[in-house]
């Protein structure tokens, strides 16, 4: 598959195989189930967890509830050039445009092992009026900049809570899978039934 020319970063690829881990299948559970709850029909976003070699991630320019074994991708490692920076993976696509995020992210929390970041109109239009801490940001989308400005925003509110990207979306952190999609799924709907959140509460 072609690389998309929007993405960031260059895709290097160790392994065309699919990766094969235990946590795909409900990873892919949840992207459907997340789907589900938006009234937008183009509801997107990225999922990622931890692994032994780094962590497997959606693929590329992908809606949720397309996303199957065969598009998701295991980044193995990320090298920062001069002009842009090299992701190597295993898979058969380039991950997620926000595959540096999650990157620094991970790199940033050693107990995250979860990430899910979801974008939709509803969620941000929502977003505006909750009580969830918010970046309001003009780095490029996917950028090492608005990476690490989110990983400090995290970091100043001592990792607690989801973290809305005004204009992008809401991303929730999680030492696990189902950790991450529960609290992401309470969050979304408080926010698309327009409750007032707190950052942290479960």
């Amino acid at each position: 598959m072609p690389e998309n020319s929007n993405i960031p970063f260059s895709s290097v690829f160790l392994d065309k195989n699919p990766p094969i881990d235990t946590h795909i299948d409900e990873m892919l559970q949840w992207c459907k189930k997340l789907y589900g709850f938006s009234s937008n029909p183009e509801m997107e976003g990225n999922l990622s967890f931890r692994t032994g070699m780094g962590f497997i991630i959606t693929g590329s320019s992908l809606m949720l509830n397309n996303v199957t074994k065969d598009t998701v991708v295991e980044v193995r490692g990320v090298v920062f050039g001069l002009n842009r920076p090299s992701i190597y993976t295993k898979g058969q696509t380039a991950p997620s445009e926000e595959a540096l995020l999650h990157s620094v992210i991970y790199e940033a929390f050693p107990e995250i092992n979860a990430i899910f970041f979801l974008t939709s109109h509803n969620i941000i239009e929502a977003a505006e009026k909750s009580g969830i801490p918010s970046i309001d940001t003009n780095r490029p989308a996917g950028s090492q900049e608005l990476a690490r400005e989110v990983a400090n925003l995290f970091k100043s509110n001592n990792n607690t809570g989801p973290l809305i990207i005004k204009n992008r979306g809401v991303i929730a952190l999680g030492k696990t899978i189902s950790e991450t999609a529960q609290l992401t799924e309470e969050i979304q709907k408080k926010l698309e039934s327009g409750v007032r959140v707190k950052s942290g509460k479960k």
